[in-house]
């Protein structure tokens, strides 16, 4: 039961982690984010989605 809230924990930084860099890196002009989503367009290439403006 340990490991499994161990792995939670994990995933959960994990994605708060992107979210705190795509934040970050926008703000300071470092990385585009035309979609306005947080996830810096780089990151969105690498997974093969193409980002969109809204």
């Amino acid at each position: 039961m340990s490991e499994l809230v161990i792995v939670i924990i994990a995933i959960a930084a994990l994605i708060v982690g992107v979210i705190v860099y795509g934040v970050v890196s926008t703000t300071m002009g470092y990385e585009e984010d035309v979609n306005q989503n947080y996830i810096p367009d780089r990151l969105e290439r690498m997974l093969g989605k193409e980002p969109e403006k809204k």
